[in-house]
């Protein structure tokens, strides 16, 4: 089983991009389709060039209505900048009279600002909905990602296939005790249990240099009976050699199915028939690779079908080797 179809595979993978997806269309219907709607704003919080606008309409109202406490609290709530907003008026009339910006300045009785005042930034009152929502969509997409990846490897560590390290092979010459040579050049063990609908496990085999050279595995070959869980009763062990031109295939059948001349009839197109026994062995070769089966443990699940048909548990080692050290 290839890595991508792995990944698609485990649930938890899948409920965590569900996550990550449903939180960034939350962030995207609230910042793009229906965003925060300001209300109730006061002047302080409008942009310098909008509170410039807004105080020549104030004074244009004072030259007319003549009260100078509406005229003053409009003033007023321009906020600390109002001194700059009036300078900047004074400087920049537009269509206001001069002379009506003059009587305003008398009224308000307002100081010309200092060089080390400066206006302040459009948003003095607090951060804006976008630049707040920005920073919040990237932290949020960054640790979806990150709880994606976390739970992958957690999956892919949990039940991935264990490699079991490679014991030196000893032997006995002339009474004496040295390490053979020839040593296999990978070692994997694979587990099924019973609810594992998808099991399929797949190793590469490679030289000590690191040179691709083929690969192994193992998977479901076929179910008896209906309903779930499935119930396994056959698994196919196959051998692929980058050097020959055929996959060499196996399969390990329940003692039932193994029995039953059908069953063994029609699993016979697919490879070789194999009974699994607990410590039970069986070798594939090809042009240059060679694997070692051995059954490490196994056990039969207990239902309404047939005694010993599937199989509750199954672990199995399969042990490489190169052709030209058999």
């Amino acid at each position: 089983m290839d890595t991508i179809k792995d990944f698609i595979q485990r649930k938890w993978v899948l409920v965590g991009i569900a996550i990550v997806v449903g939180i960034t269309l939350g962030v995207v219907y609230a910042w793009v389709i229906n965003p925060v709607e300001w209300v109730d704003g006061v002047p302080a919080q409008l942009r310098q060039d909008l509170r410039v606008d807004y105080l020549r309409m104030v004074i244009d109202s004072y030259s007319v209505n003549l009260d100078p406490e509406v005229a003053k609290e409009r003033y007023e709530s321009l906020g600390e900048t109002r001194g700059d907003i009036l300078a900047m008026v004074g400087e920049e009339p537009g269509e206001v009279s001069p002379g009506d910006i003059q009587k305003f300045q008398a009224l308000v009785a307002v100081e010309s600002p200092t060089e080390e005042t400066s206006p302040p930034e459009a948003d003095e009152a607090g951060l804006t909905a976008s630049k707040l929502l920005l920073p919040a969509f990237v932290v949020t997409v960054a640790f979806g990602l990150l709880l994606v990846g976390a739970i992958f490897l957690r999956r892919r560590m949990e039940s991935g296939p264990e490699i079991t390290p490679v014991e030196p092979v000893m032997r006995v010459a002339e009474g004496e005790v040295g390490v053979d040579e020839l040593q296999p050049l990978a070692t994997f063990r694979t587990t099924y249990t019973i609810g594992d609908d998808t099991y399929d496990d797949s190793f590469s085999v490679e030289s000590a240099t690191g040179e691709f050279l083929g690969e192994c595995g193992v998977g479901i070959g076929e179910v008896i009976g209906v309903g779930d869980p499935k119930k396994v009763s056959a698994f196919e062990i196959w051998l692929f050699d980058k050097n020959d031109i055929q996959t060499v295939t196996k399969v390990l059948m329940s003692r039932y199915a193994f029995n039953d001349e059908d069953s063994r009839n029609r699993l016979s197109a697919k490879g070789d028939p194999v009974e699994v026994e607990s410590g039970g062995m069986a070798t594939l070769a090809t042009a240059s690779l060679k694997v070692e089966v051995r059954v490490v443990d196994m056990s039969y699940g207990e239902g309404a079908l047939p005694p010993e048909s599937f199989f509750d548990r199954l672990t199995v080692e399969l042990s490489a080797w190169p052709m030209d050290g058999s």
